[in-house]
C-alpha cells in the first residue's frame, strides 16, 4: 500500500484538487480521504481537454474517475451542502460518487454555519477571513460535549434530532451567540432563534445521510486499496497551531498531522507528502500577506475562475514568494512537527515521508517563479531543493 499526503504549502488556492486528480486517474485501486476542515474546500478539477469543470467540496477530487472518498474522524463534512454537491456531480459525470466515512465523524450543524456567519459580520472590518462555513463553530461546539457523530445522525429518528439541536440550542448556542457579540441587530440573529430552520436542517441531512456509507476503516478494511490519498484542504501558513497569523486561520491541522495519526492508529506510515505551490503566493480572506503585490506586476497570471469576490473572502489576493529560505521553511517545519517513528531493534529512530514540492502553472510564468528579490527560473529552485532533501518537480506525472 503506498500512502501519500497532499498538501498546500502557503495560504491555500495553490492546486491541490488538480493533483489528487491527477493521482486519483493514474493510481491503480486509489482510496481518497478527506481528512481536515469541511465544506469549505474549494478543489477545482478540468479536464485536460477541456471537456468539464468541476468544483470539489467534499467529494474527493478523483471521484470523477470513480475512485472513493473517505470522511476520516477528524473530517467535518457539512451534510445539508453535501447533497447538492452530490446532485451536481451526478448531473456533469452521469454517475454518483463513492463515499465512505468513518462513524464517528463530527457534523457541522447549521447553526455552526449561522453563528461562523454572525460572527464575521460582526467583527466588521475585523474579520479573521473566515469563509462562514462552520468549521470554527463546530470545534467549539463539539469541545463543549454538544457535538453529533455522522452514526447518530444516521441512527436517530427526525424528531430525536430535532429534539436534540433544540436542546443544543437551549444549553450552548445561545450562550455562544452572546460571546460572539451576535445581538437582534444582526442579520443572522433571527435565524437562530428560528425553529422551522433547525426542521429544515433536519429534513435535509437525514436524506443526505443516504449518500453515504458508514464503515470501520480500520487496517483490514484499508487493505482493500493499493494507494491513499490523503486529500488536504487549506494551506501549511493557516495550520491552527501557525501562530504568526493568528487569529487569520482555519481551526484544523492542515499538514501532515492528520495524515500520520490515521496511519499509525492502523500501524502503517506516511511514505509521501506533496506540498503544492504556485510560482506566486495567494490568499482569499483577511490576514497577513507578506510581499502582496497587484496582480498586474506578476506577468502572465491570468484570472482566477473559483476565487471569485464573496462576501466573506472579498477579493482574491496575491503576492511574490518572499525568499528561497522561506519558500522552504514551512515544508521542513511541517515535517518537523510530527514525531514520525519506526522500529530498530529495541529502539526507535526517526522515519521521516519522502518530501515534494510540486510548482503547478509554471506555464502562466514561462517557468518562473516570482521572489520579492526578483524571478528565478525554475531549474534554480530545484537545484535548492536538492540541497535540503525536497524534490521540487513541475509535473505531477514526475511523482
Amino acid at each position: 500500500m503506498r500512502t501519500i499526503a497532499v498538501i498546500g504549502k502557503n495560504f491555500g488556492d495553490e492546486g491541490k484538487g488538480y493533483t489528487c486528480s491527477r493521482l486519483a486517474s493514474s493510481l491503480k485501486n486509489a482510496l481518497i480521504i478527506k481528512h481536515n476542515g469541511g465544506g469549505q474546500a474549494g478543489h477545482t478539477v478540468e479536464d485536460p481537454k477541456g471537456k468539464w469543470r468541476f468544483i470539489h467540496h467534499q467529494i474527493g477530487a478523483g471521484a470523477e474517475y470513480h475512485v472513493p472518498t473517505l470522511f476520516a474522524d477528524s473530517f467535518m463534512p457539512d451534510l445539508f451542502q453535501l447533497g447538492k454537491e452530490v446532485k451536481a456531480f451526478t448531473e456533469l459525470f452521469g454517475f454518483r460518487p463513492i463515499l465512505y466515512s468513518e462513524k464517528n465523524v463530527r457534523v457541522t450543524t447549521v447553526e455552526d454555519v449561522l453563528l461562523n456567519m454572525g460572527a464575521e459580520v460582526s467583527r466588521g472590518k475585523n474579520r479573521h477571513g473566515s469563509c462562514g462555513m462552520g468549521i470554527e463553530e463546530c470545534v467549539q461546539r463539539n469541545a463543549a460535549g454538544y457535538g453529533i457523530t455522522l452514526e447518530e445522525l444516521a441512527r436517530w429518528s427526525k424528531q430525536d434530532l430535532v429534539d436534540r439541536l433544540k436542546q443544543i440550542r437551549k444549553e450552548y448556542t445561545e450562550r455562544r451567540a452572546k460571546i460572539l457579540r451576535i445581538y437582534p441587530s444582526n442579520p443572522y440573529y433571527e435565524m437562530l432563534n428560528n425553529e422551522t430552520v433547525l426542521e429544515n436542517f433536519v429534513e435535509e441531512v437525514k436524506e443526505n445521510v443516504k449518500l453515504l456509507k458508514l464503515v470501520d476503516a480500520d487496517r483490514k478494511w484499508l487493505e482493500e486499496f493499493h494507494h491513499l490519498i490523503f486529500e488536504t484542504g487549506q494551506g501549511l501558513l493557516l495550520d491552527q497551531d501557525y501562530e504568526t497569523y493568528a487569529p487569520h486561520l482555519t481551526s484544523s491541522k492542515t499538514g501532515i498531522h492528520n495524515s500520520t495519526t490515521f496511519l499509525e492508529k492502523r500501524g502503517l506510515s506516511l511514505e509521501e507528502a506533496i506540498y503544492v505551490t504556485r510560482p506566486y503566493v495567494t490568499r482569499h480572506g483577511n490576514g497577513p500577506l507578506p510581499c502582496e503585490v497587484d496582480p498586474s506586476e506578476l506577468p502572465g497570471v491570468g484570472e482566477d475562475l473559483t476565487n471569485q469576490p464573496n462576501e466573506w473572502q472579498g477579493t482574491l489576493r496575491y503576492a511574490k514568494h518572499e525568499s528561497l529560505e522561506a519558500f522552504f521553511a514551512p515544508v521542513r517545519r511541517d515535517r518537523d512537527s510530527v514525531n514520525c517513528l519506526e522500529p530498530m531493534g529495541e529502539t526507535k529512530r526517526p522515519k521521516y515521508p519522502k518530501l515534494s514540492i510540486l510548482v503547478t502553472q509554471l506555464s502562466e510564468t514561462g517557468n518562473q517563479l516570482y521572489f520579492d528579490e526578483g524571478s528565478i527560473p525554475f531549474e534554480t529552485l530545484q537545484k535548492a531543493g536538492e540541497e535540503q532533501g525536497i524534490s521540487c518537480i513541475k509535473d505531477i506525472e514526475q511523482f
